[in-house]
């Protein structure tokens, strides 16, 4: 497991690249966000994806957070094509399958 650090500031979010880290983009109007990660592989990927906070925004993919930065999960799983990797972000950490 790795633990989904949040890094509040974008641009060191980006430099730093920790493997599991997450940034938030502000919530519309809808409450839905961009959910920046770094693949918890190690790879050094940086991905948005679509989340609502407590729900799934209708535009597919998207995923369902729960709204914490600190324990944050998302649902369903995460699969990255690219990389291989595949797992879950639960209570703040990451989980391959």
């Amino acid at each position: 497991m790795i633990r989904a650090i949040p890094f509040p500031d974008f641009e060191k979010f980006r430099e730093k690249r920790v493997a599991g880290s997450i940034h938030l983009g502000a919530p519309d109007d809808l409450g839905w966000i961009s959910f920046w990660f770094v693949c918890p592989c190690g790879c050094g990927g940086v991905v948005a994806i679509n989340a609502g906070v407590g729900h799934k925004p209708a535009p597919s993919p998207s995923w369902t957070w729960n709204g914490s930065q600190t324990e944050a999960t998302l649902y369903p799983s995460v699969n990255r094509i690219d990389c291989g990797w595949h797992g879950w972000l639960r209570d703040g950490y990451w989980e391959a399958v």
